[in-house]
């Protein structure tokens, strides 16, 4: 570890908070701010301390994936849902057993809060309620964009990990090459994952914005606003996004 080069080091560093060991290819991915090769990387000396930990929680993550994307499927059915994401824990396979199951869900322009309320209410018996501390295996869809709205304005190494890490289960049309694109900021932190991920997307034309539906989504949004008010601490919301991630709005409040 020590002869590794800073970059290196500070990679495995941050994995490591995670109890996620990296193999020399996950390491020459996930590289901070550098762009040694492959080779390279390969002939370094790695630990492998942690992996029993990895392993099981890949187990653990199989079953949350198998309903991830069950209702990643079902989603298809609701006409303003551009894309779906899985993000945090399980878009790394690395849950413990009493996860939940991160969703982003991108919408399309002026229907962001109208697809909200009805989506909450189809999921009701599968998503984690507010107030719960543990919902293992539920569905947490506590991040909500619209296509108007891609760019996250908190540039730091975790945001960026949570960009790239994000792993899309429906994508009506191009959103992820637009999530991509729109946020390359992202590859000052990790130019090698961005470079990477940027190939593995294409570009089709994004749907067209629905402005009739711009009063009813107001309407929405201002009933839903009132309803979660008293209980909001650090959520952050306007007409065309939704963040419940606490870390990203922590991250966030800080940088301004």
């Amino acid at each position: 570890m020590a002869s590794l080069p800073p970059s290196l080091r500070d990679t495995l560093a941050y994995f490591a908070k995670y109890n996620y060991p990296l193999t020399p290819t996950e390491l020459w991915f996930w590289q901070h701010g550098s762009k040694y090769s492959k080779n390279f990387i390969e002939r370094c000396a790695l630990s492998t301390a942690g992996w029993k930990l990895r392993k099981q929680r890949e187990n653990f993550s199989k079953k949350k994936w198998a309903i991830a994307e069950k209702v990643g499927e079902s989603l298809k059915k609701f006409p303003f849902i551009e894309a779906v994401f899985v993000t945090g824990a399980l878009a790394m396979n690395n849950c413990p057993k009493d996860d939940d199951i991160d969703l982003m869900i991108i919408t399309s322009p002026n229907t962001l809060w109208i697809t909200r309320f009805f989506v909450n209410l189809y999921l009701q018996r599968l998503r984690r309620h507010p107030g719960q501390t543990s919902a293992p295996d539920k569905i947490c869809p506590n991040l909500w964009l619209d296509t108007n709205n891609l760019v996250l304005h908190t540039h730091n190494i975790y945001t960026a990990h949570e960009i790239l890490q994000a792993k899309c289960i429906f994508d009506r049309g191009s959103v992820h090459y637009q999530f991509l694109t729109q946020n390359s900021w992202v590859k000052k932190y990790l130019p090698v994952a961005y470079t990477q991920s940027i190939k593995k997307t294409e570009y089709r034309t994004l749907n067209t914005e629905y402005l009739v539906f711009w009063p009813f989504n107001v309407l929405a949004f201002l009933i839903q606003y009132l309803y979660m008010k008293p209980k909001m601490t650090t959520e952050k919301v306007g007409l065309g996004f939704a963040f419940f991630h606490p870390t990203v709005i922590n991250l966030d409040k800080k940088r301004k």
